[in-house]
């Protein structure tokens, strides 16, 4: 993985967003709505076991997290 996660038009499969992560996507993204918003998380990191914080507090993992727009 090269680190961009990517928004696509449903219909069309256009590219509708894209930002780069600095670091591959680990993982599935997940959604999920507050209040009505809905957001997007992806993880990133090399060393997947570091997203659980037991194992590895500094293994250098982040979490982005997108709001859809209304």
């Amino acid at each position: 993985g090269n680190g961009r996660f990517r928004a696509f038009d449903q219909e069309t499969g256009e590219v509708l967003w894209e930002i780069n992560l600095g670091s591959p996507v680990t993982g599935f993204p997940i959604t999920y709505a507050v209040d009505g918003r809905q957001y997007v998380v992806a993880s990133t990191g090399t060393r997947t076991e570091g997203l659980t914080p037991e194992l590895r507090p500094s293994a250098g993992n982040n979490l982005f997290v997108f709001a859809l727009p209304d």
